[in-house]
């Protein structure tokens, strides 16, 4: 069979390869910390798994809206509004299978040929692939330990150009961990305001925080730059529920 031609523009996931290293190493009785996945070392909450199950008991097990149904909808607009103090309509939340799906179809939706996405390293791997999939190309922009990974406004500033249609954030990071402060998300925004990209901001691991740091979503910052932010969450990092 042969394949379409963007499939081999990407390759397999470096995080499942590890992953299953680090599982045939520890089979071979090896001690092994595995520092693959992103994934919580505790276990799925107790009134989560109850849910779970009495909602399988009474039989709601049959299709639902593709964009969520209303409760869960109304409960992310509940969030974000008492967390973050944004205001969002129904209309504007769609629930997918998980963060990765819902990037992928923010991707889909958004990106055609010629397109250039901005992306900061270290990067989580599937932003560049996603990308690519979808014809456009993914343009890297470095960031360093020596300053906490924060991104440059200037190295942002010169990677822009006409054909860029967005720029993917992760704050907190996966894979640094590191946070972006609010002086360097107003430094974003501007940028991204200016130029009229896209924001795609992914705060999966907005729960998953080293001690003393805070999560500031960039949305936060103005209704301008809201109007230009797509935010990405979910319940995996927090709530264990991989």
């Amino acid at each position: 069979m042969k394949l379409a031609a963007r499939v081999g523009r990407i390759t397999p996931s470096p995080t499942l390869a590890m992953t299953a290293t680090a599982k045939a190493m520890a089979a071979q009785g090896l001690d092994v910390v595995d520092f693959s996945s992103g994934e919580p070392d505790f276990d799925t909450p107790d009134p989560v798994k109850a849910a779970a199950e009495a909602a399988i008991r009474a039989g709601f097990t049959k299709y639902t809206p593709s964009s969520g149904i209303d409760e869960l909808r109304q409960a992310i607009i509940d969030k974000l509004q008492g967390e973050l103090g944004l205001r969002y309509e129904k209309a504007q939340i769609l629930v997918s299978c998980g963060a990765k799906h819902s990037l992928y179809n923010l991707a889909e939706a958004l990106l055609e040929a010629g397109d250039e996405v901005i992306i900061p390293t270290p990067y989580w791997v599937s932003y560049a692939d996603q990308a690519m999939l979808n014809d456009a190309t993914p343009v890297l922009l470095p960031t360093h330990e020596s300053n906490g990974y924060a991104i440059n406004a200037d190295d942002l500033r010169r990677l822009v150009t006409p054909r860029t249609k967005a720029i993917i954030i992760n704050s907190p990071c996966n894979p640094t961990g590191a946070t972006y402060n609010r002086n360097t998300l107003e430094a974003i925004a501007d940028i991204a305001v200016r130029h009229k990209l896209l924001i795609i901001s992914d705060e999966i691991y907005e729960k998953v925080l080293y001690d003393g740091a805070t999560h500031v979503s960039i949305a936060t910052l103005s209704a301008e730059v809201a109007a230009q932010t797509v935010i990405i969450n979910g319940v995996s990092k927090a709530y264990a529920m991989t």
